[in-house]
């Protein structure tokens, strides 16, 4: 029989190796991403804005679900505000925004397998239809005043 001092060791060694293992999961998940995108260097693809961060945006690709990295610095000579309560970066000379939920075009500028990290450039912004600015703006409007 196991006291409550040894459950207590046990739980906390059975709860530290599943983080372990977790880990090592995404590790070889992104390793194999990676290990995937190699030859598609140069490749566009569709995509949809997944995060957006003080130094650019992350963009999951459609149906293949690899994740990678449209740095600030590719995005033109415009200077890039960060809003994290809208979650976009917005140009402060072009009014241009990128916003999380945004579909874009990018090509695969690099993969990096040591460090699991993939590199995208912006080919384009999709057009985001009017109507739907408007309403996530009325949306915000509102939450504001409750």
């Amino acid at each position: 029989m196991y006291g409550v001092p040894e459950m207590v060791v046990l739980g906390e060694h059975c709860s530290a190796n599943e983080r372990r293992a977790d880990e090592a999961t995404r590790d070889v998940t992104s390793w194999l991403k990676c290990e995937y995108m190699m030859d598609k260097i140069g490749e566009e693809f569709s995509g949809i804005i997944s995060a957006v961060t003080s130094f650019g945006f992350f963009v999951e690709l459609a149906d293949i679900f690899v994740e990678g990295l449209v740095h600030i610095s590719h995005l033109g000579q415009d200077y890039f505000h960060f809003d994290p309560v809208s979650h976009q970066l917005k140009g402060e000379r072009t009014n241009i925004y990128y916003r999380l939920g945004d579909s874009v075009q990018v090509k695969v500028a690099r993969v990096d397998l040591d460090e699991k990290k993939i590199d995208f450039e912006l080919i384009q912004k999709q057009k985001t239809p009017k109507k739907s600015v408007e309403i996530t703006a009325k949306k915000r409007r509102k939450r504001k005043k409750s």
